[in-house]
């Protein structure tokens, strides 16, 4: 159990619902002012098809920028490890990116997009905790998640 956490909670993806194609909605998250890191929660609905970051095959992963609107690069070990199966209905899993390492200002997740569910769509929803605990998380059991990637 973390004691004493603080949290902020900013909607990354908003609940939504898609077949065949990126998520709508997806959010830059700020970092100014937050010191530990920020938790990315991607939780699970319904799914019928797999989901990953641009195409259904690859992993979720969180990316970095200096602006909110420049060219986001991909932070290094910060990625699911793979994608997330259509089978994996209800299943949370987490990214947290260590802001105590160099990271840039301006975060977000990698264009979430889903497979085919011929005709059938996939829920999908993200929020990002920015977090200043005393303690910094370290496993996916202390927050219930199915996988937790430390970067």
């Amino acid at each position: 159990m973390i004691e004493q956490l603080g949290i902020s909670v900013v909607s990354a993806l908003p609940p939504v619902s898609k077949d065949n194609g990126d998520f709508d909605g997806n959010a830059v998250i700020d970092t100014h002012g937050i010191k530990t890191g920020v938790l990315y929660l991607i939780q699970c609905g319904s799914l019928a098809a797999a989901v990953g970051s641009v195409a259904e095959a690859n992993a979720i992963k969180v990316q970095e920028c200096d602006t909110a609107d420049g060219e986001f690069t991909d932070i290094e070990g910060a990625a699911l490890s793979g994608p997330i199966a259509g089978d994996k209905d209800g299943k949370v899993y987490g990214i947290f990116v260590n802001l105590r390492k160099s990271h840039k200002r301006y975060q977000k997740v990698a264009a979430p997009h889903v497979g085919d569910g011929s005709g059938t769509a996939s829920l999908l929803s993200i929020l990002a905790l920015r977090i200043d605990p005393q303690i910094a998380p370290e496993l996916a059991a202390d927050f219930g998640l199915e996988e937790l990637v430390l970067a």
